[in-house]
């Protein structure tokens, strides 16, 4: 059978086949149903690669949202320590800032206010400086 010359009795038949084969050169009756054919896969590739590129694009973002959690947590961890490292930090300067005042007040009992008050104007020793 001649698909592509086929008579106008025998075109149902034929016409069938040649719009299933979108490979095939186009009859000039199937010439617009195959361009539509061409025109729907192009559509339905590019809709599947659209899905494709937005599923890419959702698994980018929770990967990116699950690494943040996990910063998150981190920096919380290290600023819990830190705030701990700093109240014992704050205690232990009350404490040896009260210390000090202690023996500078025995010191002063114990060799008066002038040595004191030399010991203070020299460089290191006065309160502050290290």
């Amino acid at each position: 059978m001649d698909l592509w010359n086929a008579s106008p009795a025998g075109a149902g038949a034929g016409a069938a086949k040649v719009r299933g084969n979108p490979s095939g050169p186009p009859s000039a009756g199937g010439a617009e149903h195959w361009i539509q054919d061409e025109r729907e896969l192009k559509r339905q590739k590019r809709k599947q690669s659209n899905r494709e590129s937005a599923r890419r694009s959702r698994l980018r973002k929770q990967a990116e949202c699950e690494d943040l959690q996990a910063r998150v947590e981190t920096l919380s961890n290290e600023n819990h320590s830190l705030r701990e490292e700093l109240h014992r930090l704050s205690e232990e300067c009350e404490k040896l800032t009260s210390e000090n005042a202690n023996i500078k007040e025995e010191l002063t009992r114990v060799c008066g206010p002038d040595l004191v008050a030399n010991l203070e104007q020299q460089p290191g020793g006065g309160e502050g400086n290290s």
